[in-house]
């Protein structure tokens, strides 16, 4: 499930993710981001995580589709969450930035202010 957060403007996205994440839950979130490809070049992204528990094989799907197809259109994705294995997850897709060109940084969900001033830098 996910909702878009207010703070999403121009080129700025942000999406909190919570509980199961499904192929059409990604499918959904891809489409407003190629939207906002389409409209302002590469975009920003802040993802909130939530209660993570699940994603459905169809979403994995959809997501690496829409990498395919986008890869280098991620400019900086800011991802909050206060759960130690997503930290460690995000240092590893990090390592993705020598090839696509995004720069990956993990806050704290309290601290959502500092990372939508982070993309905005």
């Amino acid at each position: 499930m996910f909702e878009q957060l207010s703070g999403s403007f121009g080129k700025y996205l942000g999406f909190k993710i919570t509980d199961e994440v499904t192929g059409e839950d990604v499918h959904q979130i891809g489409q407003m981001m190629a939207e906002t490809i389409a409209k302002s070049g590469r975009i920003r992204i802040l993802i909130e995580i939530v209660g993570f528990r699940h994603m459905e094989p169809e979403a994995l799907i959809e997501k690496v589709k829409f990498a395919r197809e986008h890869a280098t259109d991620i400019e900086r994705m800011a991802v909050l969450s206060d759960r130690v294995w997503i930290k460690s997850w995000v240092k590893v897709g990090g390592l993705l930035a020598l090839v696509t060109h995004t720069e990956v940084e993990h806050f704290e969900r309290a601290e959502i202010e500092a990372a939508w001033e982070w993309l905005a830098r």
